[in-house]
């Protein structure tokens, strides 16, 4: 993301006008942010708390996590193109929004039924470097609120991707190989190390606490907002750490991006379409006045998705199903997987903040929607 502009009032008591109000140090306001936001880090640590105090219920938790969360942040993504004023912009670079997306999911398909165990590698990889993106970005938003200086951006920008890379290489030593739902047996996971990783990751977020707390010293107040996300940043994958299942360590640390997906989309949806004439009677408008219209669509839809999903978990619990239905199974699951490259892929478009039409369909409506 690049650097967002702080809103200042222009009619200062220079002006003759009422003094100038501060911006808001939230991307919406403490309590939006701190349930999609800062906050996110919550239901991370409850799943966490299942794998380790109800472990026969650590898969059940996770396969529900997948489909409310997972699956719909997917799906997410298509109501973007929804909206007549994007797709006036996407249709500009076909290729770039129509075409690849498609490539993306053929190939998706292709790889998992050439080679799976290449294709989990290939969704690891890309999840990873989709979900860190997020995660800078982010950040950059609530520098943006208080004017950090570049070398601020870059700080935080090292510290998270430092943490992630560290928590991502002990994940490949200690889950090897790395299958997206197969469970190992105990005697397979090399959980050692792990002190190691955790010292490194605590040292990077005691990096962020000192330069917060030193800044504060300059500016006379804390960023606790900026403190708040980048730690959640840091530390959302620490389940690789506490947990030897590795479909749950993987979801349990990643659902921190989709709540903070969600948070981002029906933000835009409620300061964009909600109460906006031009989309009366469209489904983003009725979506934005409604948010049981929202759950009630993208859970189904969800739903849906998880039917693709499910040849390969059967496969995985019966042998026999699996050789009679070899290469359709896969070719399901590559379809399910599909679906989140076209969304990793899409994302890094509809975000790119550095060309103002992306700027004015999403940027300006990351604010408070009380206002």
């Amino acid at each position: 993301m690049s650097r967002p502009a702080v809103a200042i009032d222009p009619a200062g008591p220079a002006l003759g006008g009422r003094p100038a109000v501060p911006a808001s140090p939230w991307i919406a306001n403490a309590s939006y942010d701190g349930w999609f936001f800062v906050g996110s880090i919550a239901l991370c640590a409850l799943l966490v708390a299942v794998a380790v105090a109800a472990p026969a219920l650590a898969i059940p938790a996770t396969i529900v996590a997948g489909v409310l969360f997972a699956n719909t942040h997917n799906l997410v993504t298509g109501f973007f193109f929804m909206d007549a004023e994007n797709l006036a912009y996407y249709r500009r670079y076909p290729h770039y929004y129509f075409t690849v997306p498609v490539v993306l999911l053929g190939s998706s398909m292709a790889i998992f039924v050439v080679s799976p165990a290449l294709a989990f590698t290939l969704h690891f990889v890309f999840t990873t470097w989709h979900v860190v993106r997020q995660s800078v970005g982010i950040q950059k938003l609530y520098l943006g609120k208080v004017r950090a200086a570049e070398f601020d951006r870059n700080f935080d920008a090292g510290l998270i991707y430092a943490a992630v890379v560290v928590l991502h290489l002990f994940a490949i030593w200690k889950f090897r190989p790395l299958w997206a739902t197969r469970a190992l047996a105990p005697d397979a996971v090399h959980a050692g190390g792990a002190w190691l990783a955790a010292g490194v990751v605590v040292m990077l977020a005691a990096a962020l606490v000192m330069r917060v707390l030193w800044v504060a010293r300059r500016d006379g107040r804390v960023a606790w907002q900026r403190l708040g996300f980048g730690l959640t940043s840091i530390g959302m994958y620490t389940p690789y750490l506490l947990i030897d299942q590795y479909q749950v360590a993987f979801m349990a640390g990643i659902l921190p991006h989709y709540v903070q997906y969600h948070g981002i989309f029906w933000l835009v949806g409620k300061n964009k379409y909600s109460g906006n004439a031009q989309y009366d009677g469209t489904l983003l408008g009725r979506l934005a006045r409604d948010v049981r219209v929202w759950v009630a669509l993208v859970v189904a839809a969800a739903a849906f998705m998880a039917l693709f999903r499910a040849p390969y978990f059967l496969a995985e619990k019966n042998p026999a199903f699996g050789q009679t239905w070899g290469w359709p199974v896969y070719l399901s699951v590559g379809f399910f997987y599909g679906l989140g490259w076209m969304h990793f892929y899409l994302d890094g478009l509809l975000f790119r903040f550095r060309y103002p039409e992306v700027r004015a369909a999403i940027l300006r409506y990351l604010r408070d929607p009380r206002r």
